[in-house]
């Protein structure tokens, strides 16, 4: 059970990073870069020699300062939002049925994200979710298949029991403001078990940006936020109500509990997912912990901590 319950959060994992949008702009970036770089040299931009040479590294600062408050953090304009983002959502949910029996019921709900200051942000950030929503239409089609190949090697007497499979992917918003917008997703595949597959992955963008945010562009110092993370997941599951259901192994996984998918923030801090199985068994469910920003201060990028 485990092994398939973290099989399934890779996988969601997977799909979520593949899906992201976050580096494809930037690869755009990189080769138009590259293609005005080339355009200079070919006009005779050696020829200037080395001054020539340090003068472009000065003119092009890693934080370039862009009119009406924006600026450049590597290869992304961030712009200064005053408004928070809106966030609604859009019901994809569905039966899917073969001769008036439920072979799959679908539960999803897409985000829709709006930003009156700047549409191309919120476009960059509804992006991750459209090609998500993309990808969970070949995972249902192939659910869907599975369950009627299972109905149709059912008895007559199991056919009176059948209640088709389920499969779903709900989305929730944990926080927003001006810089951060946090979403949280619970995934979950049901054939019939007693109960049901979850695992739950979080969204953390740079709202000034749209970009999805990975634990480098948050932490200046990963490895020791990570400490301290352990620290706070082994104080809260070594409590009730969750120290009885603590895995017989669970201290070997306390460190890998925080990963690209796991994590966001919020007003308090930084919160990371602990899902079922990875240190405690599915009987308590998903447990949230927060580590408040004053612990994290020294190794947090400034621009993330919203106190």
């Amino acid at each position: 059970m485990r092994k398939k319950i973290l099989l399934l959060g890779l996988s969601i994992c997977l799909f979520a990073i593949s899906c992201s949008g976050k580096d494809a702009p930037k690869e755009n970036v990189s080769e138009n870069t590259e293609e005005s770089e080339n355009m200079e040299e070919g006009n005779g931009g050696e020829s200037e020699g080395e001054p020539g040479k340090q003068e472009d590294k000065e003119d092009s600062p890693k934080e370039q300062q862009k009119s009406d408050g924006e600026k450049q953090q590597g290869n992304t304009v961030q712009k200064e939002i005053t408004k928070v983002p809106q966030v609604t959502f859009t019901d994809y949910s569905q039966n899917i049925e073969e001769d008036g029996v439920l072979m799959l019921a679908v539960t999803e709900n897409c985000p829709v994200i709006t930003g009156e200051e700047s549409e191309d942000i919120a476009q960059r950030m509804n992006l991750v979710f459209e090609q998500q929503h993309v990808t969970n239409q070949d995972e249902i089609q192939r659910k869907a298949e599975e369950a009627k190949a299972f109905y149709k090697g059912l008895s007559k007497e199991e056919v009176s029991s059948w209640a088709g499979y389920g499969y779903g992917m709900s989305y929730k918003m944990m926080y927003a403001s001006t810089k951060i917008l946090s979403i949280e997703s619970e995934s979950y595949d049901w054939q019939g078990a007693s109960q049901p597959g979850k695992w739950t992955s979080a969204y953390c963008f740079d709202v000034t940006s749209g970009d999805l945010l990975s634990l480098v562009d948050v932490f200046t110092d990963e490895e020791a936020v990570r400490k301290i993370v352990s620290e706070h997941i082994k104080d809260t599951i070594t409590k009730d109500p969750y120290k009885d259901a603590l895995l017989d192994d669970y201290e070997s996984y306390v460190d890998d509990v925080m990963t690209e998918n796991t994590f966001y923030l919020n007003e308090k801090g930084l919160v990371v997912i602990c899902n079922p199985f990875m240190v405690t068994g599915d009987t308590v469910g998903t447990i949230e912990v927060e580590v408040p920003y004053k612990e994290i201060k020294d190794r947090i990028n400034p621009e993330y901590v919203l106190n």
